[in-house]
């Protein structure tokens, strides 16, 4: 996947930076950011899948759905 890289310049709270370093195993700043946008855009991912799935999805209906 080709990733566009955008330079910016901005604040960050130093304390929230390095907790989210420590909770994501980052080593950088960059990554620690890059790792929790990604996370967040992940969690709205599976919040909007979660609207579309049927309530009364079975085990059954998954098999069903994964046949060619």
């Amino acid at each position: 996947m080709d990733r566009r890289v955008k330079w910016m310049t901005f604040n960050a709270d130093a304390e929230l930076l390095a907790r989210a370093q420590q909770a994501l195993g980052t080593a950088t700043a960059t990554d620690t950011i890059n790792r929790a946008l990604a996370e967040v855009v992940r969690r709205d991912d599976l919040h909007r899948l979660v609207d579309v799935i049927p309530p009364d999805l079975t085990p059954e209906m998954v098999r069903e759905l994964r046949k060619p």
